[in-house]
């Protein structure tokens, strides 16, 4: 049986409305818009309806303050928005004196991380002084985070970014704060540069251990996440790029709040770092790296060290990008170690995994799920999920489309929520946290 929750994927251009503020507000509310960002009575961005209840206007917005010099450019770098063939789609308008603007339409269950980069005085803005596109979307995304919003995530490496949450967006009571390395420098696409050594909050139920690899012949970062309270073994869920969970999402204390409230079930999580982006584009998305290393030792070390479950189905494996495949691919290739795989914006470009996943024996539980702007992966799902059509797996797959790109705005929170959906706790009501 499969299920699949799907929206169209959507050109990143076609999304901006030009010239929407000015035609829609009179001079003197764009003058008070402007006047209540620089007295911090207001925030960004700001939502509002359309005639389509599924859409809704974002209009992010800058005050200029004319120090140093006065604004002449800026740039929205909004995750999997920036079209490098067409800047002006996410470059600021000037729609007052002083105030800039960008209108969006997107869902209204919208959700991304975005970043704000401006120019003062003469010449070209540096995203328009390049030619190649990742050039291009690292200087869109060079700059910084919305100083009129107050939620603020975390890229891979623990550079801030801002979050755009659209009104109809889920996000858990139970998600806490991200703890950014705010004085990391941009951008924060693309995993850019190595992940930050600042630990984040320390949580004493977070249990820092550094292994040699033996199969990928060097030290290797682990967290285990223990929960405060259990009745004897609990599940084990595995996650990919775990550094990122550990030292800058605050896993451990969403993972508190979660269990705490009942929506999740107590259960053990192994956080396990991909470290440098050259080494996790190496061990990630080949079967001989991290996915042997899991299988041959840590898994074995976990269960001889804390209180995790022997039952294969009480075992699920997570991950995003590479790490969505890695976690297909353990599930195929280990079913006897693992049951169940929440693979979030799936690298199947890289490999084919369309027969494996065919195959999956019983009790084989899979949710995966894409954003619909980050249009190869979709596709590469939906194209996954057509074949399955034709030679149903033993075991359930699901697909779910979410409003978003290839971004952690939504990977933490959905992860959170896959958590409670494949270990339900006492409270749970099907994605109420």
């Amino acid at each position: 049986m499969k299920n699949m929750h799907t929206r169209p994927g959507t050109a990143p251009g076609s999304l901006r409305c030009y010239g929407y503020l000015r035609a829609t507000r009179s001079a003197g509310e764009l003058r008070a818009w402007k006047h209540a960002l620089r007295n911090g009575e207001m925030r960004t961005p700001v939502f509002e309806a359309t005639e389509d209840p599924a859409l809704v206007y974002a209009h992010f917005l800058l005050a200029d303050h004319g120090q140093p010099a006065p604004l002449t450019a800026a740039i929205l770098s909004a995750n999997a928005l920036v079209d490098h063939r067409d800047l002006d789609a996410s470059e600021f308008e000037e729609i007052a004196n002083g105030l800039w603007a960008v209108t969006l339409q997107v869902p209204a269950d919208w959700r991304a991380g975005y970043r704000i980069t401006t120019h003062r005085g003469a010449g070209l803005p540096s995203w328009r002084t390049e030619t190649e596109r990742r050039p291009i979307r690292l200087a869109a995304d060079a700059g910084g985070i919305d100083e009129f919003n107050q939620f603020v995530g975390a890229s891979m490496n623990g550079a801030p970014v801002s979050l755009a949450y659209a009104p109809a967006s889920r996000i858990p009571g139970s998600l806490a704060a991200a703890t950014p390395d705010r004085h990391r420098p941009g951008p924060a696409v693309g995993g850019w540069g190595e992940p930050g050594q600042a630990p984040g909050t320390k949580h004493p139920r977070l249990h820092h251990h550094e292994l040699y690899d033996e199969n990928c012949h060097r030290p290797r970062n682990l967290w285990m996440y223990v929960p405060a309270q259990a009745d004897g073994p609990t599940p084990l869920a595995i996650v990919h790029d775990g550094a990122t969970y550990a030292r800058f999402l605050a896993a451990a204390q969403s993972l508190d709040a979660a269990i705490a409230s009942g929506e999740l079930a107590p259960l053990h999580v192994l956080f396990i770092d991909s470290t440098t982006v050259q080494i996790r584009g190496e061990e990630l998305p080949v079967l001989g790296g991290t996915t042997r290393s899991i299988a041959e030792q840590f898994l074995p070390w976990a269960r001889s060290r804390y209180r995790i479950s022997l039952r294969r189905d009480d075992v699920l494996i997570n991950g995003a990008s590479f790490g969505g495949l890695a976690a297909l691919m353990m599930l195929c290739h280990y079913p006897h170690l693992v049951g169940c795989a929440l693979a979030q914006s799936p690298s199947l470009w890289h490999t084919d995994l369309t027969k494996s996943i065919a195959a999956l024996p019983e009790h084989s539980t899979v949710l995966i799920q894409a954003g619909c702007y980050e249009t190869d992966i979709h596709e590469g799902c939906l194209r996954l999920m057509e074949h399955l059509r034709e030679f149903p797996p033993a075991g359930q797959v699901d697909f779910e489309s979410l409003s978003g790109g290839h971004d952690w705005s939504w990977w933490n929170p959905e992860l959170l929520y896959g958590l409670a959906r494949f270990f339900p706790g006492p409270a749970h009501t099907g994605g109420s946290m």
